[in-house]
């Protein structure tokens, strides 16, 4: 094996573990460069940091590291690299650069780690204009460290002449010859220039590769040709390709690989411009096709959720409003914590608004600010939120709803009585029908009391009949209009919740006189055309 495979720690460290630290330790220095400047203190303690694990892995011998989905794997050593958010990270910058391979050399130097960084914090278009990562250390001097950016086109062109299956390693996939990496040609050379693909020719060998290396590689060079459009704001022209990128992303027959790279490009390609533009689009209310932008942003990443939620809480059109309200539906839990951050805006409608999405998102996790604007000083914001809670559902948000039940004035207790009952919460059974059996003498709790019936009816579980048929014969000399009129919305549950049992109650009552005979009656009449209706 050659000698700058072997990548051996001559201690008990082990291999995987010690490059996900140097991977981890150069993610977080790459967004150290790319955000402070050059003389700030922390910038330097990071890029130490880096520096420090990147020499403990090499101190013997170099390390070709090689970008993969989500991550890296070691060249010629079969130890794996778990995958964490800094690491996959790393490995989605590297591949928006068209980086496939990065060797350290024991001989590294802090400077020549930070050139390496310098290097990518570069936006991927002014790194082909530069000839590519390869040239710019290159002219810098940098030896220690070597990049191999792989000719995307090659494997254009292999495909269209026939040999993709000919260089196909084990398995079917491409086997990426094992050499010393070298500089990328500058851009704008003219053998280059003739052999790239056009953008519609790369999407249409998109749709038709199954390779996934070859997959990434024409991903990769889709993004190099795609990124000009942004940048000259060519606008329509790159719907186009994000709305292709769409349905590679959604296609079943391709595998988790190609998805996941489908997905990668469309995120870079969405930032900053043309997220705005989609933006205006999806405000613009003769525009017919909003449902396709929708499903271009639920793929987008938490920069374009942060514009959504931006021009969501500055519009004042309605209909903007709605508009920007589905499209935080359709990303779903990835816009949550922004959303959960609003629950503590000053502005009530902004709160109410914050509470609505995060229903129709219905994740659990949410229930927990839902609380807090459950007990908020404005009626609508404590409305919606219930309604909300009920939505979502679960033991923690039916707890806090029980409690406002109890709790809270009658309207908030109405409303969640109400809500229980519509979402049909049968863990809510038992308290309702304690709270609708209670003994209130004064009527204060006469309201309650009847929406807490009406919620049983909507619930619908028939195990309940005893406890109502009870209610309906009970007899009471205090209070008999209160009585009566509840025995009244008693018969209507015990007919919303149907069957023979609760048909044959009925019949008893209705064969008498008075007004429950009338209730009964009526009841039953609506039981048969219910029961027609289904038939």
């Amino acid at each position: 094996m050659p000698e700058d495979q072997r990548n051996l720690l001559e201690d008990s460290e082990d291999l995987g573990a010690a490059c996900q630290k140097a991977l981890a330790e150069t993610s977080k220095a790459l967004k150290a460069v790319s955000f402070y400047p050059d003389n700030h203190p922390l910038r330097s303690q990071i890029l130490s940091s880096a520096y420090e694990a990147i020499t403990n892995l090499v101190r013997h011998a170099p390390i070709t590291l090689i970008v993969q989905r989500g991550g890296f794997a070691i060249a010629g050593r079969q130890e794996t690299i778990e995958s964490n958010p800094m690491t996959k990270a790393l490995a989605q910058e590297l591949f928006a650069r068209e980086l496939q391979r990065l060797t350290f050399l024991p001989e590294l130097s802090q400077a020549d780690l930070s050139a390496l960084l310098t290097a990518l914090a570069v936006s991927p278009q002014k790194i082909a204009e530069e000839g590519g990562v390869a040239g710019m250390l290159a002219r810098n001097g940098v030896s220690a460290v070597m990049v191999n950016q792989i000719d995307v086109t090659a494997v254009y062109t292999k495909k269209n002449v026939g040999q993709a299956e000919e260089e196909s390693g084990e398995g079917g996939a491409e086997v990426v010859e094992e050499r010393t990496p070298e500089a990328a040609p500058a851009q704008g050379s003219a053998p280059a220039q003739a052999s790239e693909p056009g953008i519609d020719e790369i999407l249409a060998a998109l749709v038709a590769e199954t390779d996934e290396e070859r997959y990434r590689q024409l991903a990769r060079l889709l993004l190099k040709k795609a990124l000009p459009l942004k940048l000259d704001g060519n606008y329509d022209r790159l719907y186009v390709v994000l709305t292709r990128l769409v349905d590679q992303q959604a296609d079943p027959d391709k595998s988790t690989v190609c998805r996941d790279a489908a997905h990668t490009v469309l995120q870079q390609l969405i930032l900053g411009e043309m997220a705005e533009h989609l933006l205006n689009h999806l405000e613009d209310v003769d525009f017919p096709a909003k449902e396709a932008i929708c499903r271009i942003l639920r793929l987008s990443g938490p920069e374009v959720v942060d514009a959504v939620v931006r021009r969501l809480t500055a519009t004042g059109s309605r209909a903007a409003r709605k508009a920007l309200g589905t499209a935080l539906v359709r990303i779903g839990v990835q816009a949550q914590p922004q959303l959960l951050v609003l629950l503590k805006d000053a502005r009530v409608q902004v709160v109410q608004m914050a509470v609505a999405i995060l229903a129709e998102i219905g994740n659990r996790d949410a229930v927990k600010g839902l609380t807090l604007t459950a007990y908020h000083p404005e009626g609508r914001v404590r409305m919606e939120s219930i309604r909300a809670l009920a939505r979502i559902g679960g033991m923690e948000a039916t707890g806090v709803l029980l409690s406002l039940m109890q709790e809270g004035d009658e309207a908030t207790a109405l409303q969640a009585i109400s809500c229980l009952g519509s979402c049909r919460n049968q863990a809510a059974l038992d308290p309702l029908l304690r709270l609708a059996g209670k003994r209130d003498l004064r009527g204060k709790l006469h309201a309650l009391q009847l929406e807490a019936l009406r919620a049983i009816g909507r619930i619908g579980d028939r195990r309940v009949l005893g406890a109502l048929f009870k209610l309906v014969r009970r007899r009471s000399l205090i209070g008999t209009t209160r009585r009566m009129e509840q025995k009244l919305v008693a018969v209507d549950a015990i007919a919303a919740l149907g069957g023979d049992q609760a048909r044959a109650f009925l019949q008893g009552y209705a064969s008498g006189s008075g007004e429950l005979a009338e209730a009964a009656a009526a009841a039953l009449q609506a039981m048969a055309q219910r029961d027609a209706e289904h038939e």
